[in-house]
């Protein structure tokens, strides 16, 4: 029972892999790693998160399309900008789980392979 919490805890954790492209605090106006034809999630001042894929971007904005709608982002009111990894995710999941039917697997042969007999002195 623990493996199994240890497990399903794991996997929680792991859907929330996102790398972080941009944040105001840390690199103001810097937003070089934003590429275009890519999605991303942003984070905006007084808006709720959204995700869109980038189209193209201007001195003072992005143009995005969210929901097969155009929208244009005001680069001054975007918090974050987040990306999410999928594939990293995907391998981090299935080496964990590789990893844990590895180790029970030894621990079954361990106990199997280990001698009925005990001495007692």
């Amino acid at each position: 029972m623990r493996t199994f919490s240890f497990l399903i805890a794991l996997l929680i954790l792991l859907q929330s892999c996102t790398t972080t492209i941009y944040r105001s605090t840390l690199n103001k106006d810097n937003f070089s790693a934003v590429q275009t034809g890519k999605k991303y999630t942003f984070y905006e001042n007084g808006k709720p998160k959204y995700k869109a894929r980038v189209s193209s971007m201007d001195e003072n904005k992005i143009v995005a399309v969210a929901n097969s709608q155009e929208v244009t982002i005001a680069k001054n009111d975007i918090r974050v900008i987040k990306k999410n990894n999928p594939g990293g995710t995907t391998a981090i999941v299935v080496g964990s789980v590789a990893g844990m039917t590895a180790f029970v697997a030894l621990l079954v042969s361990l106990v199997n392979n280990s001698s009925p007999e005990y001495y007692y002195y």
